[in-house]
């Protein structure tokens, strides 16, 4: 499936997120939540978020000091009579990995990364971690700092994503990378 371009459509599908989900997220969640599977291009997500909720179907507010975003009564019944145009699959593999992402922030999963200089070089370390073991470990040798700085911030920002990919390329499962 190839990424969403009419706005519309992009909105539908956040919507169809949130109300599956059926709890308040944080916006950097539901920001991954959308894109994870590449269904949604990082400049029309933000756009489409926003009109959403200037037209009151996602709603804020403040909890424990967050501010986490829902689905509103309005957005959950606008999604219900349009949702049917998303296809299946989509919608499908959307939910799916929403539910891994949620579920992977909700364990206490510790995310680290650093950069050490080395010789020539530069070890970029990467770890995930909850309270009883170490999920990924990961050190990675690179001789250009700035590829090192990249990739240290592409894990600290996307870290479950590159934790699935992981898992996938050494299981053999790599089919998502070609999906389309």
């Amino acid at each position: 499936m190839a990424e969403m371009k009419d706005r519309f459509q992009i909105k539908v599908f956040i919507l169809y997120l949130l109300k599956n989900i059926r709890e308040p997220l944080e916006y950097k969640i539901i920001n991954d939540m959308v894109m994870q599977d590449g269904f949604v291009s990082g400049t029309d997500f933000p756009i489409c978020f926003c009109e959403l909720l200037d037209q009151e179907q996602i709603i804020e507010e403040r909890v424990d000091g967050k501010m986490l975003y829902r689905i509103s009564e309005l957005g959950a019944q606008s999604v219900s009579s349009v949702e049917f145009n998303l296809y299946d699959s989509v919608k499908e593999k959307a939910l799916r990995s929403a539910h891994r992402l949620l579920a992977f922030h909700k364990t206490g999963n510790r995310i680290e990364s650093k950069i050490t200089p080395r010789g020539d070089g530069y070890m970029v370390s990467c770890s995930i971690t909850d309270n009883e073991k170490t999920l990924l470990d990961l050190n990675v040798f690179l001789t250009d700092d700035n590829y090192a700085d990249a990739m240290k911030e592409n894990f600290t920002e996307r870290a479950e994503v590159i934790y699935k990919g992981v898992l996938a390329l050494l299981s053999g499962d790599v089919n998502y990378i070609f999906d389309e």
